[in-house]
């Protein structure tokens, strides 16, 4: 599990129904869950749904040419919309060290411009790697669509 503090936003792996009863890990402050997992576990859904806690689900795909460019930009306006407030953020994927981080990446350089540090594999953080790596159109022309989202 990864926090930001930048941002109310937390990054993890794929809840399963402990986690979900967990209060450690799904605390009150919790109002929104990101999913950009291709899994959608209805049982999962539901009982955070029960919780009170708002969920969205934009599933990115690594096999695909652009991973799923329209989902991260649908899963960074709807950080942008939730920053700044009292809501609690958890964005997830299978395994919390990819897509949910390229996503938290990609609202921070919407957010202020820069880019975050999180080395990945060699490059600055993962949104560079993905536009270095050919999984996402290039560089300048996420930065240019990033920064007009509002």
């Amino acid at each position: 599990m990864k926090a930001y503090k930048f941002a109310n936003i937390t990054v993890r792996p794929y809840p399963n129904m402990c986690d979900v009863n967990n209060k450690w890990i799904f605390t009150p402050e919790i109002g929104v869950v990101i999913n950009v997992s291709q899994k959608y576990k209805a049982e999962i859904v539901e009982a955070i749904k029960q919780k009170g806690i708002e969920y969205y689900h934009f599933p990115l795909d690594e096999e695909v040419p652009d991973i799923g460019w329209e989902n991260i930009k649908k899963a960074v306006k709807t950080l942008m919309q939730y920053d700044n407030t009292d809501k609690h953020i958890l964005v997830h994927c299978d395994g919390g060290n990819h897509r949910s981080r390229l996503v938290v990446e990609a609202f921070h350089y919407a957010k202020t411009g820069t880019h975050f540090a999180d080395e990945y594999k060699g490059y600055e953080n993962h949104l560079i790697y993905d536009c270095s790596s050919g999984y996402l159109l290039p560089l300048e022309e996420v930065e240019t669509e990033l920064k007009n989202i509002k």
